[in-house]
């Protein structure tokens, strides 16, 4: 039998940090999206609370929390807010690279300082180049072997928490011109060099920093390159297909906070002589918003438990961030619209939620590439199959297009 219930630590996990969503973030987003930088002391706080660096393992100083129970937090914080939800959780994203292909030993060196000290400490994920986004395997900053050291240059955009940053997981080319082949992943510490650029204003997440990162000629320690050269592109996929699980969970969370919100309003506002909850066309849109939240849900979740028992999960973690994002954005823009005036109005926070859901449709992915993916799993899929016929169309046998 398929149990879908959550066990009880799962569940007392999921309920802390709605609570901690609750408390100190939901009264809070308003400000923390005008005030348009980090919030330190929230980040501070979820740290304590045991809310970050979920993914570090236990050998490294961290909790070595599931992907499952990962999902789980972040819907809790995307509730409350996912700017600040990206902030919390872009730790995840930096240090993923290095847990998937560096050695415990770098991992003790380099990251288990940022993760057991008393206050907060951030990485940043430099993949990005103005010139090479959806395509990563056109990145042009390069490393350079010199000695027993490693000589890095290049600039590096939309680096998520790069201006706290103290660690940063660069991608760069060791053989320029050869594309995925020749990149390689590097830990590459704050004090090695690293400056920040331009910090990028945007329409919303507010309380997350995205900058350019500037390497010029930055020496790093020959231990600080991940795993092998030439497999730097292919961390980064492993990367991306645990890491865009969360940022689905962190949509489910703006997708479920946007049903409540209009569900509560609908119930109070009166229009010709009732709640605008008992006019059906109303009630309509609330019930497809509550599908789309569990629907979000289920399929995040799935994602995640895939990849904790060791199954391929590129197919189904690009559909959960695909769906989820797309229906964050969704449910947040009928909330406005039952909402109404209020919906449009600053003071009311809705706006605060459909300005964040739009940059979940476009970062660690944009939901065009996630289609890309789908589509390519879906044609290995069917070169697996053997469905014992063929397609008929008017008495001809249809053509192959799968090969």
């Amino acid at each position: 039998m398929v149990d879908y219930s959550l066990s009880p630590s799962e569940q007392e996990l999921y309920v802390r940090a709605m609570e901690f969503a609750r408390k100190e973030i939901v009264p809070r987003a308003i400000e923390l999206d005008i005030a348009n930088e980090i919030p330190i002391d929230i980040c501070q706080k979820a740290y304590k609370a045991g809310f970050m660096n979920l993914h570090i393992p236990k050998e490294a100083g961290g909790p070595g929390k599931s992907l499952f129970e990962e999902t789980l937090i972040y819907e809790a914080i995307g509730y409350g807010d996912a700017g600040t939800a990206t902030s919390i959780n872009v730790n995840n994203l930096a240090f993923a690279p290095l847990v998937i292909g560096a050695t415990i030993e770098q991992l003790q060196k380099y990251v288990q300082p940022l993760v057991t000290g008393e206050k907060v400490k951030f990485g940043a994920f430099c993949l990005t180049e103005r010139d090479a986004g959806s395509d990563a395997s056109a990145t042009k900053t390069t490393a350079v072997k010199e000695g027993d050291e490693w000589v890095l240059n290049g600039t590096k955009c939309w680096s998520t928490n790069a201006p706290v940053a103290d660690l940063f997981t660069v991608f760069a080319q060791t053989e320029p011109g050869s594309g995925y082949k020749g990149m390689a992943v590097f830990m590459v510490p704050k004090d090695a060099g690293v400056e920040i650029g331009h910090i990028e204003n945007k329409i919303g997440q507010k309380a997350s920093q995205q900058s350019e990162v500037f390497l010029k000629n930055v020496y790093v320690p020959e231990d600080c390159l991940v795993g092998e050269v030439g497999k730097g592109f292919h961390i980064a996929m492993m990367t991306l297909d645990k890491t865009r699980t969360g940022i689905a969970s962190i949509a489910t969370g703006v997708c479920q906070r946007a049903v409540d919100e209009a569900t509560k309003f609908a119930l109070k506002r009166v229009q010709f002589g009732k709640p605008i909850f008992n006019n059906q066309g109303i009630s309509f849109m609330l019930a497809d918003m509550a599908a789309r939240a569990q629907n979000a849900r289920l399929s995040t979740r799935y994602a995640a438990w895939l990849a904790d028992h060791g199954e391929k999960s590129s197919f189904d973690s690009a559909i959960a961030k695909l769906v989820a994002s797309d229906w964050a954005m969704q449910n947040t823009t009928d909330a406005i619209q039952i909402f109404g005036g209020y919906g449009y109005a600053v003071e009311y926070g809705i706006g605060t939620m459909f300005r964040g859901a739009k940059l979940l449709q476009i970062y660690e992915g944009t939901n065009q590439v996630q289609r890309i993916v789908i589509a390519n799993e879906l044609k290995k899929k069917v070169k697996t199959l053997d469905t014992g016929f063929k397609l008929n169309y008017a008495g001809v046998d249809a053509p192959d297009h799968t090969s």
